[in-house]
């Protein structure tokens, strides 16, 4: 693993949790259905850059994270942010 990988792989979940974040307080002061399913969305690439994030660390998880695992969880942040989109 080389320093651009490592790199990515923190700013991915710095940048997700910071982007959760901001939207979760957003979701509390409006209470809007479609900022929930779009903070969903952000908490779930929050979700998939800790276990990148981890996998550095952790050898052990780091073999449970595979491309199947990372692009499910970002196809399911997808639907969630399409879900906000289109949802009435």
């Amino acid at each position: 693993m080389n320093e651009l990988e490592i790199f990515l792989r923190l700013s991915l979940t710095g940048l997700s949790i910071v982007i959760t974040i901001i939207s979760l307080t957003s979701f509390f002061k409006l209470k809007d259905g479609k900022l929930a399913l779009a903070t969903l969305g952000f908490f779930l690439f929050a979700v998939e850059g800790g276990l990148l994030s981890i996998g550095i660390f952790s050898p052990i998880v780091e073999a449970y994270v595979t491309v199947e695992l990372t692009v499910g969880i970002a196809f399911l942040a997808l639907i969630f942010f399409y879900l906000s989109i289109v949802k009435r």
